[in-house]
């Protein structure tokens, strides 16, 4: 019971920074998140909660990476699994899973499925990577980041990838 207490803490944590990140002087600031095998930034100002994955509702004739509707609160939200829609292999369900729900400024309830939430971490003290022998393929990763212990983290342009024509066509023609 002490784990499902701190994992609630956390997440309240977790929302209440994303809240506080939008009043203050906070550019460089992003949440950390593990899609795979990878590590992510995403600018704070893109998501608007993070929440344990509720039950879904399946979606018939639906790509892999789309994994169904959930209703958070009355709302219906889609469920994309980031990994696998990055080409990636589909997050294994554990209880550390998280759905970042995204802004109600993009006009879409979207809700992105990750590994795990591994806090916030400040750009300011990273540096940009421009030559990592491998090109950056998705048009949804801005940038890649070195932090000081060599990590490489892909910056989420929540933009570009909410707009993405594959995104919003979930179903399979």
């Amino acid at each position: 019971m002490t784990r499902r207490i701190s994992l609630q803490n956390f997440q309240q944590e977790i929302t209440r920074r994303i809240h506080e990140s939008r009043t203050n002087d906070s550019s460089g600031n992003r949440l950390a998140v593990q899609v795979g095998s990878e590590n992510w930034l995403i600018d704070m100002t893109d998501i608007n909660e993070v929440i344990i994955p509720p039950q879904l509702a399946q979606v018939p004739l639906a790509h892999d990476w789309f994994l169904g509707i959930a209703n958070i609160r009355g709302r219906l939200y889609t469920v994309v699994d980031l990994s696998a829609y990055a080409g990636g292999e589909a997050v294994h369900r554990q209880p550390e899973n998280r759905l970042l729900l995204t802004h109600p400024r993009f006009g879409l309830h979207a809700a992105l499925l990750v590994d795990r939430v591994l806090g916030l971490r400040n750009t300011s003290n990273m540096h940009p990577v421009t030559d990592t022998g491998t090109a950056i393929a998705k048009p949804w990763n801005e940038l890649l980041w070195q932090d000081e212990h060599n990590n490489i983290w892909h910056g989420l342009d929540m933009t570009s990838l909410v707009s993405n024509p594959a995104f919003l066509a979930a179903g399979i023609a």
